[in-house]
């Protein structure tokens, strides 16, 4: 065990480590540019080349979020060329570390954003997917959709239906955004019990998540009640079992998937296998 004075020195110590001394020094000669072609002089066989002015200087300043420019798209941060301010933890840690970005210098910034204003056309034509939608379409794939129906009385399941499914979940979504397929699922049936079925759900009008629902009989009267599997995320063998396949959500630059838009034949031709 410490004794305590030890222990408050070594507090004080930690305390005195979470800030720091700014010093913002500018130079006072500034160097020659170099011509093209030509090797670029050491500075430090210059003597006015080492002679700062201090422009600011604050005692236990805290550090702040530090700015960088982004090499790459980086999930949840920006894409390739974009000046953002980041945590100094995160940069040092990891963007910066992995060479997925470099600190937002006056040359860098220069330099990048040439290199931005050549690629412009390659990067247009990237297909950038909004963070706050990849989200959305995660949290949306990973439900199994409980679509509770009368074991007694005759159903068809429908937008409204499916809706207010999802609102048990939490969910609220407009009707108009849900699609169905064009063959209709009635009963009670009590040989779909459990089935599960493909439908889609459209954000923004620009993005498609394929969800599943399983169908679930419900009766007033408890005696008569189906115990029917958990809505776990169903494993490749028992989508096949219902001859449905593994898709991931599809993304659209501009709002083409309207309410009239035939999202199954789209999707039937050109659902993602794979993550975009």
């Amino acid at each position: 065990m410490l004794p305590a004075a030890h222990l408050q020195r070594f507090v004080r110590q930690l305390n005195r480590q979470s800030c720091r001394n700014t010093w913002v020094l500018k130079r006072v000669f500034q160097p020659e540019v170099t011509p093209p072609g030509e090797i670029q002089k050491n500075p430090n066989d210059f003597h006015d080349y080492q002679k700062y002015e201090v422009v600011e200087y604050e005692t236990l300043k805290p550090a702040g979020p530090i700015k960088v420019i982004l090499l790459q798209d980086v999930e949840g941060i920006g894409h390739q060329f974009d000046v953002v301010s980041v945590d100094r933890s995160l940069a040092r840690k990891d963007l910066l570390l992995s060479k997925k970005a470099v600190y937002a210098s006056p040359f860098d910034l220069k330099y990048y954003a040439d290199m931005k204003t050549r690629m412009a056309e390659e990067l247009a034509s990237r297909v950038r997917i909004p963070y706050e939608l990849k989200v959305v379409g995660r949290d949306l794939q990973k439900m199994v959709v409980p679509i509770k129906v009368n074991m007694e009385n005759q159903w068809t399941i429908d937008r409204k239906l499916v809706k207010s499914s999802l609102r048990q979940l939490g969910v609220f979504l407009a009707e108009n955004t849900i699609f169905l397929a064009d063959k209709p699922i009635s009963g009670p049936n009590f040989d779909i019990e459990a089935k599960l079925f493909r439908f889609y759900v459209v954000v923004n009008q620009q993005y498609i998540v394929p969800m599943l629902g399983r169908i679930t009989h419900i009766s007033a009267d408890e005696s008569n009640q189906i115990i029917s599997p958990t809505s776990t995320a169903p494993r490749d063998e028992e989508l096949a079992r219902y001859n449905i396949r593994k898709e991931f959500p599809l993304y659209s630059k501009t709002n083409d998937f309207t309410e009239s838009f035939p999202v199954f034949e789209h999707m039937r031709e050109h659902a993602p296998t794979t993550p975009q």
